[in-house]
């Protein structure tokens, strides 16, 4: 295959995955927001749907393509001396890495909470915990922050190691002060307003 059919199938990789990613914060944010089990199971089956359908896709389509341009056109595991293209590839088994480990177990623990709910049911406190994990919330700013710098490194194309590093440090950074100045300071106040839909409804 040449070389401009395979940069064409890694672009549209590229956007199904980024698409993915932003839809999946704003389905994240829904979720944070929620007061009722109804909204959450609703978002989360959007999610998994989303998911299915669009990140999927986007995933395979960036590694065949990525995997196949690097064998054909950058001379193998020679990619690993050039600073972007090491960067890049790293970031991406790091991004999927984390989905697996961390995003879907935690996904499936929120299914597991919403089973035999209702929509109107109120948020208990067992789901709030599940919800404001830090790492789930951490990983929920991560992931749009480590795409970028993906795109970033793509672009740019450094071939300094330091500037790869500085910029995983400041994805990392900025995914931090999301999840403690934006996330956390949320929780109590969704959970508090659950506990009073709770009295009102006994």
């Amino acid at each position: 295959m040449s070389y401009a059919w395979l940069g064409a199938a890694h672009l549209l990789g590229a956007v199904l995955l980024g698409a993915a990613i932003v839809a999946l914060w704003l389905i994240d944010e829904r979720i944070r927001r929620a007061t009722d089990c109804g909204t959450i199971a609703h978002a989360g089956r959007r999610a998994d749907a989303l998911g299915k359908r669009v990140l999927m896709p986007g995933v395979l389509l960036l590694a065949v393509s990525g995997v196949w341009l690097v064998a054909s056109y950058y001379g193998g595991w020679r990619f690993l001396r050039v600073p972007w293209l090491a960067g890049m590839a790293g970031l991406f088994v790091f991004q999927s890495a984390w989905a697996n480990t961390v995003t879907h177990p935690h996904a499936k623990r929120m299914r597991q909470l919403l089973a035999g709910t209702r929509d109107a049911d109120p948020i208990t406190p067992a789901l709030e915990r599940v919800r404001s994990e830090p790492l789930a919330s951490f990983g929920q700013h991560l992931e749009p922050a480590v795409f970028v710098l993906i795109v970033a490194l793509g672009v740019l194309r450094p071939m300094d190691w330091a500037v790869v590093v500085l910029g995983c440090v400041t994805a990392a950074l900025l995914a931090a002060a999301m999840t403690f100045y934006v996330v956390r300071p949320l929780a109590p106040s969704s959970l508090s307003s659950a506990s009073v839909e709770a009295e009102g409804g006994s």
